[in-house]
């Protein structure tokens, strides 16, 4: 059962997703499969401790280091317990509980402790009951099996044909994966291993494997090229390169002859592929894209490393010292460091270690692994991984150059071994600058439990093995007895196993499924949306709210509703409907915000709406809407918009000159980050009321100069005009309201 789980996630989660339709989030069915997998690893492996002799006492944890002993695929699997530890920990004292254990964003999930105990689950059960070649050999086939399916799904979309979801035509393909940077990632890995394995089912003269193994590589390398992903494209000659070292230091040179000549023929076939016209109208790749490549390490266009340099000082100038959390304890800043911000903290933690934001977005991902782990899970977590992969390739490595002492370095252990490391290897360089999701993250653990159970499969072989078959059945894991303890023993194990069945079903049914049935449903809220029918959609709405209320997006959509109803009942002037709906559309944001009071939509929702309230006439709202605008600036210091949302929400409510202060904040990021006129028009607004009339004409014409054309160059030509009117210069203020009507 335990096998059967890891291979249907590895088949499943990077090919499962959401068709056109279905559901509100395209990866809600990989999140789900994935939980599911790793509870019925862990619930299997109860039931089977139960079973067994080992029930009838706790485990000895004092024996830990005797059972590692001098074997580094042991205490490979320490570090991932230790990794797990410092996520749970860190789940813990994250400043956002619910955030951390089950994720913030449904787009964007699989670093939260959820998903990551998952992700483990499939590694310890890889590492620790993996002892057979046969079990080896099927995860290889497996996965080089399911890169082919995606290679494929994603070359029809090239093509023009995607019946299940919105790939048609995709100049970038991105197959199930939805993003094209996700499906490159997991090509990365999927190659080398597809190569492995062609390699070493054409043993004993099995040539047609070398004949597949080419055609499939092909598509895979044609499918990578079409994803348009600078990353992968290194990652995946990397790995090759990886392969060849590998194999001219350890394998038979008849095997790494064989490997270059898939290697080749894939590449001849993908080139073939790739020359095909296509009638797409997204992003066209040639040969002469091979140059974009280096475009990767240029100044600071999006996707470019001068991006992902702005995102890396940023943590370590957190990591370093600046404060995690304004509000925190002096104790919490010290154990920070060490543990971290805490699983999917990240987008809250980001705009605390940058003086100047100069993309104007907030970063979800730090675009590098390692570093993830670092303001996440702080120094444990990333020493914890560090010590993680070292050990894991030294492990590798012993196992290569045994199976080489012993004159098995053409057989099936040392040829999937270098196939592994090779993978390891590509992705390790991938990951430096790229994104990792679930679809891809399986796989790597997985492939991570492989060179363990690779390293304890060569150590149990047999000196005098002859065949690999013998070898196999001899390394194959001892059922264990039953146990002979007590019946009270006995029945309080099977108790206690029967509870965390229970749990796991549990949670399965009333977190997972019902993930699902809201996605279903916010999907239809959507449709009826789109139809026309908004009381409809705010009802649909309302029943995903209550089946998923840690879902952000039903609550904005509810919240949305209610704005657009309140404004046209303001235009209409119904003054006390329209109060009604922007209550309505506080309540629907403050609900999440108790579940998360750092989000800043919903954050900035409600300072919309309390501002209105106070606009409407409600004062009691004023304080709440002060309060609020002032939290958003601070949460997001190195932003000019939320400086500048904070100046025009102060200036809404009245509190002028708190409005002028933002305003000024805003500015003073200005040559850091380019024009803001809207930022002067309402440093204006703010000196205008405050009566600095001099100061006032300055900001205008400063908004104007900056972009003429923008709607705030036209409300600084209206502010002028009033100016002018005061002073009683006619002639100067016709003149500005003239060009203010033009501009309109």
């Amino acid at each position: 059962m335990i096998e059967a789980a890891w291979l249907s996630g590895i088949v499943l989660v990077p090919l499962l997703f959401s068709p056109s339709g279905w559901f509100t989030f395209y990866n809600d069915p990989k999140y789900v499969l994935l939980h599911v997998v790793g509870l019925v690893i862990v619930v299997a492996w109860v039931w089977d401790w139960t079973y067994s002799r080992r029930s009838r006492t706790a485990p000895d944890l004092s024996r830990i280091g005797n059972w590692a002993g001098r074997r580094p695929g042991r205490w490979a699997v320490l570090a991932v317990a230790s990794l797990a530890v410092t996520s749970v920990v860190s789940t813990l004292l994250s400043p956002v509980l619910r955030v951390s254990l089950w994720g913030r964003d449904p787009n964007d999930l699989g670093y939260e402790l959820y998903s990551a105990l998952a992700l483990l689950a499939v590694f310890f059960a890889v590492a620790l009951r993996l002892r057979t070649v046969d079990q080896l050999r099927r995860i290889m086939l497996t996965l080089a099996g399911v890169g082919t399916v995606a290679a494929v799904y994603g070359l029809s979309q090239r093509f023009g044909w995607d019946p299940l979801g919105p790939g048609e035509d995709a100049g970038r393909v991105f197959a199930s994966f939805g993003n094209p940077i996700l499906l490159g990632s997991f090509l990365v890995m999927s190659t080398a291993i597809t190569v492995a394995a062609a390699v070493n089912e054409a043993r004993g003269g099995r040539r047609v494997w070398l004949v597949a193994g080419a055609f499939a590589l092909a598509l895979q390398i044609a499918a990578l090229w079409f994803t348009g992903s600078r990353g992968p494209w290194i990652g995946y000659a990397t790995g090759t390169l990886a392969f060849v070292a590998i194999g001219y230091l350890w394998l038979e040179r008849r095997v790494v002859i064989q490997g270059l000549v898939v290697v080749g023929a894939g590449i001849a076939i993908a080139l073939v592929i790739t020359l095909i016209p296509a009638s797409t109208s997204g992003d066209e790749r040639d040969l002469g894209d091979l140059g974009d490549v280096g475009a990767i390490f240029a100044g600071s266009s999006s996707g470019t490393l001068g991006e992902r340099v702005a995102i890396w000082e940023s943590i370590f100038e957190l990591t370093a010292g600046r404060d995690w959390e304004p509000d925190e304890s002096g104790v919490a800043a010290l154990y920070r460091p060490l543990i971290g911000y805490g699983p999917e903290m990240f987008f809250y933690s980001y705009p605390l270690g940058i003086d100047v934001e100069p993309y104007g977005t907030v970063a979800a991902n730090a675009h590098n692994f390692p570093l993830q782990l670092l303001i996440e899970l702080g120094l444990a977590g990333l020493v914890s991984f560090i010590v993680l992969s070292l050990l894991a390739v030294y492990a590798a490595l012993r196992v290569l150059r045994a199976e080489k002492s012993a004159g098995r370095g053409g057989e099936w252990l040392a040829i999937a071994t270098s196939g592994v490391l090779a993978a390891l290897v590509g992705r390790a360089l991938e990951q430096m600058l790229g994104v990792a999701r679930v679809g891809d993250l399986l796989p790597y653990w997985a492939l991570i439990g492989l060179l363990v159970a690779a390293a304890e499969i060569s150590s149990r072989r047999a000196p005098d093995s002859t065949s690999e078959s013998e070898t196999a059945a001899r390394a194959g894991t001892v059922r264990p007895t039953r146990s002979a303890a007590s019946t009270g023993v006995r029945y309080a194990a099977f108790g206690a196993t029967a509870l965390v069945t229970v749990a796991a079903v549990s949670l399965v049914y009333f977190h997972d499924v019902q993930i699902l049935r809201a996605s279903a449903i916010g999907r239809n809220a959507l449709d009826l949306r789109e139809q026309g029918f908004p009381n409809e959609a705010l009802a649909e709405y309302q029943r995903a709210a209550d089946i998923a209320p840690g879902i952000q997006v039903y609550h904005l959509a509810i919240n949305d509703l209610f704005r657009k109803a309140a404004v046209r009942e303001e235009a209409a002037g119904n003054r006390d409907v329209a109060i009604l709906g922007w209550e309505g559309a506080l309540q629907a944001a403050e609900r999440y915000a108790d579940r998360d009071p750092k989000a800043y939509v919903t954050q900035s929702r409600m300072a919309q709406a309390e501002g209105r309230l106070v606009g409407l006439g409600r004062v009691e709202f004023l304080a709440a809407a002060r309060a609020r605008y002032i939290s958003i600036a601070a949460s997001q210091p190195s932003f000019p918009s939320a400086q500048t949302e904070a100046a025009r929400g102060m200036l809404a409510i009245g509190e002028d000159a708190l409005g002028v202060e933002y305003a000024e904040r805003a500015l003073r990021l200005e040559p850091a980050t380019g024009p803001n006129p809207d930022a002067w028009w309402l440093h204006g607004v703010g000196l205008e009321r405050l009566g600095r009339l001099e100061l006032a004409i300055k900001s205008y014409a400063t908004a104007i100069e900056r972009s003429p054309e923008s709607q705030a160059a036209t409300d600084s030509h209206l502010g002028l005009a009033a100016i002018y009117q005061q002073r009683g210069d006619i002639e100067l203020a016709e003149r500005e309201r003239t060009l203010a009507e033009e501009a309109e």
